[in-house]
């Protein structure tokens, strides 16, 4: 019993931070149902995985797939492979890494500051930035991509104090890598700047560090070698088309930083105007001087400044700079009020000044209220947003589900093709919002002679009767049909 209070009492903040969000992050997590874009895309592709035993080549939809790297794919392949396909088990990968994501930043902020209030206040604020949330409920690849972020550059601090730790930065990086490629690389910087005293140490170091870049190469390669011998575009899609999304180099010395700053407050919220204060707090106070809040500034900028080049940047794309905000601001407000007790101090305001160790504790305290408070506030604005009241199945799914007992080609005339290949198992052709005549349902029914089925909005039907068409019902609900030849 002793041992057990022992640890609980040196781990409170951890304990705390696992029943918080582990409540916030799963609750419900299974109600609703997946979303076209991405989950429902990304859960096929991982379906597929599953299916077919194959992890390098992945597919969707009966077509090859290389937009992005594995990783995510194969997490979520393994939680099927576990647990079975759910909209849970879909999302389960997402949530788990994200929980341990609220831990990694407590760490990281006490191994850059030596101050366990910093890592407590930067993981709530990253728990409680709205979009950080929703993305950790969703089965996407963002979570993902921000644990293997984090896991990094903790890895990498602790590779700076000792370089056995430098093979599991180079896996952590791998993984990153396999998460998404070109965003990823924005860790590379921040590695070398934190761990550069043990890399100019090579001759005492070499056997670290060439056994860490080998493991690097042992789990980035083989998947990227193995669809750039069996694409040949493999290259100018995945890191050109998008990758880049096709920017030339001297776009990104042309700052389009409105829309991007405009998605980064809609994604942390009450954070925002704090972050832009901590961040001018550290440059004007000159605390950027300290190696450690160095660190912090000089992975913002790297991380941040792709994302202000563009118009093409979408709020979910700055979820990783979540991490670096949280603890900027965390670092930052604690750290100007105990400059601000200094100062206090050496007026000897109240005589303070022999007080000292008290007056700080009070001042730490205090800036810690302050931030849980932002952060309840931010949970109750946002709650009833991110966790659903009341299960349902939408129409669009529940249609997709009937689709799948019919043996013939499917026909989608509408814009939700990867929920409707995901619940309904199948492989299927969409024709909503394509410019050739031919692929419009009155065409269809008129030109296909071989047994097909479509799915198309009961008010859709209408034109086939203007257009004396024959067709059959095969199933209907309040917004879809299915539809066949008679």
């Amino acid at each position: 019993m002793r041992l057990i209070l022992r640890f609980v009492s040196r781990n409170i903040f951890l304990i705390f931070l696992i029943i918080f969000f582990g409540f916030l992050f799963f609750f419900r997590l299974g109600w609703q149902t997946l979303g076209s874009w991405d989950e429902a895309w990304y859960g096929s592709i991982a379906r597929e995985i599953v299916k077919s035993g194959d992890i390098f080549h992945l597919n969707w939809n009966g077509f090859p797939f290389y937009d992005h790297p594995p990783m995510g794919f194969w997490l979520t392949a393994i939680s099927y492979k576990v647990f079975g396909i759910s909209e849970f088990t879909t999302r389960l990968p997402s949530a788990i890494l994200g929980l341990f994501s609220i831990l990694l930043t407590y760490l990281v902020g006490v191994k850059l500051s030596k101050e366990k209030l910093v890592g407590l206040s930067a993981a709530m604020i990253l728990g409680t930035s709205v979009w950080y949330v929703i993305r950790v409920r969703s089965g996407n690849l963002d979570s993902i991509f921000v644990f293997f972020y984090i896991l990094t550059i903790y890895a990498a601090l602790r590779t700076a104090r000792n370089i056995k730790w430098f093979p599991l930065t180079m896996i952590a990086f791998g993984a990153l890598m396999t998460t998404k490629t070109l965003v990823g690389v924005s860790a590379l910087p921040v590695i070398i700047f934190i761990i550069f005293t043990q890399i100019i140490k090579f001759r005492s170091n070499y056997r670290w560090i060439v056994l860490g870049l080998i493991l690097f190469a042992i789990v980035v390669l083989p998947w990227y070698w193995i669809n750039y011998l069996k694409y040949s575009d493999f290259i100018q899609h995945h890191f050109f088309e998008i990758g880049t999304r096709k920017k030339s180099f001297t776009s990104y010395l042309n700052l389009q930083y409105e829309l991007p700053l405009f998605y980064l407050h809609m994604g942390i919220r009450k954070w925002y105007y704090l972050w832009i204060g901590s961040f001018s707090y550290l440059i004007v106070s000159f605390r950027f001087l300290k190696k450690n809040i160095f660190i912090l500034l000089f992975w913002n900028a790297v991380i941040l400044y792709p994302f202000l080049t563009t118009d093409q940047t979408q709020i979910w794309h700055l979820i990783p700079v979540y991490i670096v905000v949280a603890l900027i601001v965390a670092w930052g407000i604690l750290d100007g009020g105990l400059l601000f007790l200094k100062f206090a101090q050496y007026l000897d305001i109240a005589r303070i000044k022999k007080y000292k160790k008290l007056t700080n504790n009070i001042v730490k305290t205090m800036c810690f209220i302050f931030i849980f408070f932002i952060a309840f506030l931010q949970v109750k604005t946002f709650y009833y947003e991110i966790i659903p009241q009341n299960k349902y199945i939408p129409d669009d799914v529940d249609i997709s589900m009937k689709v799948s007992q019919y043996d013939a080609h499917i026909f989608l005339d509408d814009d939700y093709l990867p929920l409707a290949v995901f619940y309904s198992v199948r492989t299927m052709r969409q024709m909503s919002f394509e410019l050739e005549e031919r692929h419009t349902l009155v065409n269809l029914f008129n030109s296909n002679n071989e047994p097909f089925i479509a799915i198309t909005r009961n008010w859709a039907l209408n034109n086939l009767k203007e257009n004396n068409i024959q067709y059959k019902i095969l199933e209907q609900n309040n917004s879809f049909s299915i539809i066949t030849k008679p």
